[in-house]
């Protein structure tokens, strides 16, 4: 563990780069900071990474270009089922991998890939809010020990716990309906709830319809529906 970082997916970035550039096999391994001085999200937004206040890791996974869509959504199903079941929390995923409970957001995912080949390299950045931070002005925000009836005993066993669960649950083979199954079980939309999804500079208003089997958003907007394979949903 890195006790400060500017990011942990720009270090992992490097892992990745020399890996390739080398001809050398990818580690098993997830970079964890203490704190991040420029952490991110979707979109180039920030992620506040404050120290002793959240869980900030990159995970390093290859797999095949087949799998590659699949894992937004099992690692949403990863950090949601790792809150549930060490914690007690319900957490509920967002499209495509926000994490929420409670209706605000406690976890955030943040996914970067280099194709080599038939492979893919990933970073999986992580984010996850475990302590609240004074002053934080983000409303739509909420943390694990507001929330857990349990005792974590403090960051750093929340920490190890996670690095186990995510260990353990990638150790699993990416089965399509079984990841699927498992997200749309969490997911905190709605038949019929209104959504807006902000794609670049376009806007769609329409109504949740679940996703396909390629794990597209089915928005019902008029008289058709819009399959969205990329975007931000902002619920209504």
């Amino acid at each position: 563990m890195l006790s400060r970082v500017s990011s942990t997916n720009v270090i992992a970035r490097r892992v990745v780069n020399e890996c390739i550039e080398n001809e050398l096999s990818l580690p098993k391994a997830m970079i964890v900071a203490g704190e991040q001085t420029a952490g991110r999200g979707r979109n180039q937004r920030t992620w506040s990474s404050p120290p002793g206040k959240g869980i900030y890791a990159t995970t390093l996974l290859a797999c095949s270009l087949r799998e590659l869509p699949l894992v937004p959504f099992e690692m949403a199903n990863i950090v949601a089922s790792y809150l549930h079941e060490v914690f007690a929390i319900d957490a509920r995923v967002k499209w495509p991998n926000d994490v929420y409970a409670n209706g605000k957001k406690i976890a955030g995912i943040l996914i970067e890939a280099r194709v080599q080949e038939d492979r893919a390299y990933l970073l999986i950045g992580t984010g996850i809010n475990i302590e609240p931070v004074k002053g934080d002005d983000r409303p739509n925000a909420i943390t694990l020990s507001e929330l857990s009836p349990r005792d974590f005993h403090g960051i750093e066993n929340a920490t190890l716990a996670f690095i186990e669960h995510v260990d353990e649950r990638l150790s699993r083979t990416f089965d399509h309906d079984r990841v699927l199954e498992q997200w749309r079980a969490r997911v905190i939309h709605n038949p019929g709830d209104r959504i807006t999804c902000v794609i670049g500079e376009r806007t769609i208003i329409g109504t949740w319809s679940g996703i396909d089997e390629d794990g597209r958003a089915l928005l019902h907007s008029g008289d058709e529906t819009i399959a969205v394979s990329a975007g931000d949903l902002i619920l209504s």
